[in-house]
């Protein structure tokens, strides 16, 4: 449990990032008949698609008056953190799944059972049970997802995998080294991933360590685990991409976030690429590009100390209601609106389909089928969530994940061996996590 003092010294430290931000947004803190949502993150379709669609909400809700604000995704936790500490927090947070423990530890959200009435059972209807799942804590939902993300997948050039004499993507990490070099030749490495501290860059490398038997954390112990063997030789593998002459610069790898690398393979200016489920699709790649996704190859055995899981996945939209929020009779009429088949379809390639829906009516969409048939054939399978795991959530992983970033870059970039970057990493992490659990 957090006691009130570590609290207090968590929220302050972790708010003065975010704070700068608060003076441009005005009076989110809602006053009756009022409503403010708050929406971070998501791809340049999903943005134009969601404010679209709040006007259809405004037009059926005369009565409440919408305040609407869009935030890149990766500032959300300072953001959210500091408007919680200076009492101006929307009553909706449109945020990731990631987050709602820490959010539920510090009294943020409010559950929705005790709010949303029988409205929750027209939502287990409608959503997905896995991905619904998503949004529980301590058996209690407090968020309703949209769609998940899942880590890691590989992009694939077609044309540069058959010159390299290849006739299908690399299936385990010693092959992936061997692809990547075969693929390469000047101007042109044969895969890049990105190695900032952004959140997802962490959580594509977390997708890779996972899935062999890593954790960053022991919630039974309370232990960080950043350096676990699982965890090692994920990073041990950036680093040999890396010596083998197969990437780009490391510095470049370090400057370079998801949507950089993104771009990079959808120019044919990288043979492959590592990253979410969605790989290129929010940003599409040249015409002379042909190319595939596939999940990232996997060890030829698991070295680390808990049970591989297939995939990693979280809610990248996840509308969750501030438990500071005056109108929670509103706040809980948008969140229905969002569960509504109209606005869960957008994911199921109408028109979006970058994302893994939630909506079970949008797995019966054409559009979706054939971008991801995959996918689609998965699901009616019951597979396609088989062996995945929630990516990492629990109280202090935004702690936890900062020293991981910080231990990528110097490994990486030479400065300390992967084993050495861990092992600091994990010290300065579990002093973190001793003051915020006190």
């Amino acid at each position: 449990m957090i006691n009130a003092i570590n609290r207090r010294r968590f929220l302050g430290t972790t708010a003065v990032a975010g704070a700068v931000t608060l003076a441009t947004v005005g009076g989110a803190y809602a006053q009756s008949g009022e409503l403010s949502v708050w929406k971070f993150g998501g791809t340049p379709n999903e943005v134009e698609q969601w404010a679209g669609r709040n006007d259809a909400f405004s037009e059926a809700n005369p009565d409440v008056e919408l305040n609407y604000s869009y935030f890149n995704g990766q500032i959300r936790r300072q953001k959210i953190l500091a408007g919680f500490q200076t009492r101006r927090l929307a009553d909706v947070i449109v945020a990731f799944g990631q987050d709602i423990p820490e959010f539920v530890g510090f009294g943020m959200v409010q559950p929705l059972d005790d709010i949303a009435g029988d409205k929750i059972d027209g939502w287990k209807e409608r959503i997905v049970p896995e991905v619904l799942e998503s949004g529980m804590e301590d058996g209690k939902l407090y968020g309703l997802p949209t769609y998940v993300d899942m880590a890691s997948f590989l992009a694939v050039n077609l044309d540069a995998l058959e010159e390299a004499g290849f006739d299908r993507p690399p299936a385990t990490w010693d092959e992936l080294r061997e692809y990547a070099k075969a693929m390469t030749k000047p101007g042109r490495p044969g895969i890049a991933f990105p190695a900032t501290t952004a959140p997802v860059d962490i959580n594509i490398f977390e997708g890779i360590a996972y899935a062999n038997g890593g954790r960053i954390f022991d919630d039974e112990t309370g232990k960080v685990t950043l350096n676990d063997p699982g965890i090692v030789d994920a990073l041990q593998l950036y680093v040999d991409l890396i010596a083998d002459g197969s990437t780009p610069a490391a510095t470049s790898l370090t400057e370079t976030f998801f949507r950089d690398t993104a771009q990079l393979f959808g120019q044919g200016r990288s043979a492959m690429w590592i990253g979410l489920s969605w790989l290129n699709t929010p940003w599409g790649v040249n015409e002379d590009v042909r190319w595939t996704g596939v999940p990232f190859p996997r060890p030829d055995e698991a070295t680390g100390s808990f049970p591989p899981v297939n995939a990693i996945m979280d809610p990248t939209a996840i509308l969750m209601v501030s438990s500071r929020s005056e109108n929670p009779e509103a706040a809980i009429e948008y969140l229905d609106f969002w569960s509504q088949n109209e606005q869960l379809e957008i994911w199921g390639g109408q028109p979006e389909i970058a994302r893994i829906p939630a909506g079970v009516a949008a797995w019966d969409n054409a559009e979706l089928e054939a971008v991801w048939p995959n996918w689609v054939k998965a699901y009616n399978e019951g597979t396609l969530f088989e062996g995945a795991a929630p990516m990492p959530r629990f109280i202090g992983v935004s702690a936890i994940e900062s020293a991981l970033g910080t231990a990528i870059q110097e490994a990486v970039l030479g400065q300390k061996t992967p084993q050495e970057a861990l092992d600091d990493a994990t010290k300065a992490a579990q002093t973190q996590i001793d003051l915020i659990r006190g």
